[in-house]
């Protein structure tokens, strides 16, 4: 018996369009996006690729390359900020892929038209600040916190920015962070580590130093009474004598 699949080709066809989008998006092909008609543009912007990606997705990882196609994106009839806010499978939004990449003109795009995105978070509990401290992007902290961003937050495991700044020793951020509103020298995350701990446990002895240049408890102990004697113990003379220098 002969069957016939009217429908395969129009599904072969939707699928070649979506990743069409999505490459060319990664590609910061924005003469493409710009020529689109409104069917075209609006298809566009609702392509996902196997990850669940958006077009918008592929071209704020693709750095500076892909600004221009963000622009276009998040500025047409169908993005705004319902295009900026939706995730892909892992649930990372734009703005976390942004600011991981230290996007900063990028992030700000992107909180123009969705500045509720400084605080989405990830199934972790995970900010595009937690992403951003990370990496040692200040610029991009900025731009989270003059949108309204947490700089405070703490994800699932109690680890709040400065946690995460300290364990990868990035200490601009350190020194740009301790000033902020509702950020905590003193946050304890899910071990009862202090950021002070954290960057001693991690052996990022220069963010150690930092913090407790900026008034970090060198005596806190965690919740298995560890402290900068069991943690990082070539640091404590140095530690005790900042502390004593106050």
């Amino acid at each position: 018996r002969c069957v016939t699949r009217p429908r395969a080709s129009h599904v072969v066809t939707r699928t070649r369009r979506t990743m069409d989008a999505c490459e060319r998006a990664e590609r910061g092909d924005y003469a493409w996006f710009t020529a689109l008609d409104d069917d075209g543009l609006r298809r566009a912007c609702a392509a996902r690729d196997d990850d669940g990606r958006s077009a918008l997705h592929r071209a704020c990882a693709a750095g500076t390359r892909g600004r221009e196609v963000v622009r276009a994106l998040v500025t047409s009839a169908y993005g705004g900020a319902k295009l900026a806010a939706c995730a892909d499978e892992g649930e990372w939004t734009c703005l976390h892929t942004a600011a991981s990449m230290g996007e900063s003109e990028t992030c700000g795009l992107l909180l123009a038209v969705h500045a509720e995105g400084a605080n989405a978070r990830t199934p972790g509990g995970q900010t595009p600040g937690h992403y951003a401290a990370s990496k040692g992007h200040v610029d991009v902290l900025r731009k989270l916190a003059s949108a309204g961003g947490d700089l405070g937050a703490s994800d699932n495991v109690g680890s709040t920015l400065l946690h995460r700044a300290a364990a990868q020793g990035r200490v601009g951020v350190i020194d740009y962070l301790v000033d902020q509103p509702g950020v905590a020298l003193e946050a304890r995350d899910g071990r009862g580590q202090t950021p002070l701990l954290t960057a001693c446990e991690a052996g990022q002895d220069e963010a150690a130093i930092r913090l407790a240049k900026h008034g970090a408890n060198i005596d806190a102990r965690d919740e298995d009474k560890n402290g900068i004697n069991e943690l990082a113990s070539k640091l404590v003379s140095i530690l005790r004598q900042i502390k004593n220098e106050m």
